[in-house]
């Protein structure tokens, strides 16, 4: 499985890899295709305000959606480290400028669809590429080990959805989240959550964990990485999303914040509640 990716010491998520490609050949497909046009500029700069007003979008949309959480705290309303976006609304926005600016040059717009067209056919299979074999895996168990160093499996499927979080903790993303996912796994019995800790000595968890005064249930050891890198997790925090049945529906790559770790239950807990109607 291929969510995320590392390059040297960057690890983005595959499909943060493939948008950020995306954007990159639209705007030097349309400066080459405007190369020797009077509105080169235009063109290209109509790009970059398209990009931000579809980022800006796409946070408010998100907030908008979350907002029984974020009322409690406006602050991290405009905290984007929990990676909290509408990609449909983003997208939208974006579109929306780069039609209401090219109607100025009547060229840019069909420039505009070529360009749109040659990144669509050369980095849409990767998508899908990626979705297959992202989300269509069902994990029955994972090897992990216990506190004293023994080995053991973890069964998925226990008829619950599952979050399974890898952190270290010399990680920060890692540390500011941890209180949150604490809280959530005393209040939400319905999900079940488990903490893989990557590559330190149980004693020194311990310590962390005590000197924080955080009590964090199933908590588990990957000593090698191993499972992590099985999994797809190439950067910490990485957070798994698994329905009842062990099968893999989301990932986040990133410190999570209650709103997007909201976001990614409420489709678990609608289908859980469905399947058991």
């Amino acid at each position: 499985m291929f969510m995320s990716i590392s390059i040297g010491p960057i690890a983005l998520t595959v499909d943060s890899l493939l948008t950020i490609v995306s954007v990159i050949s639209l705007w030097l497909l349309t400066a080459f295709f405007t190369r020797k046009a009077s509105y080169k500029s235009f063109a290209t700069d109509t790009l970059f305000y398209s990009l931000f007003t579809g980022l800006f979008a796409a946070r408010v949309a998100f907030v908008i959606a979350m907002w029984e959480v974020y009322q409690h705290d406006w602050l991290s309303a405009i905290d984007i480290r929990d990676g909290g976006f509408n990609q449909s609304i983003g997208w939208f926005a974006g579109v929306c400028i780069m039609l209401f600016r090219s109607k100025k040059y009547s060229q840019l717009f069909s420039i505009y669809i070529k360009s749109a067209a040659i990144t669509a056919v050369a980095v849409f299979p990767f998508f899908v590429f990626n979705s297959m074999l992202s989300n269509q895996r069902t994990i029955e168990t994972i090897n992990v080990y216990n506190a004293d160093g023994t080995p053991i499996e973890l069964v998925l499927n226990n008829n619950k959805p599952t979050v399974i979080n890898f952190w270290a903790s010399w990680c920060p993303p890692c540390r500011r989240e941890m209180p949150m996912l604490e809280y959530a796994q005393k209040n939400d019995v319905n999900i079940e959550y488990i903490f893989v800790n990557q590559g330190e000595a149980p004693s020194k968890v311990r310590q962390f964990l005590g000197k924080q005064k955080i009590d964090l249930k199933n908590t588990y050891f990957d000593f090698t990485g191993s499972t992590a890198k099985e999994l797809g997790a190439f950067g910490l925090p990485t957070t798994l999303f698994f329905n009842a049945g062990g099968k893999l529906v989301d990932s986040h790559m990133g410190e999570l914040s209650e709103a997007s770790l909201q976001y990614y239950l409420d489709p678990l807990r609608k289908k859980a509640i469905n399947s058991s109607d």
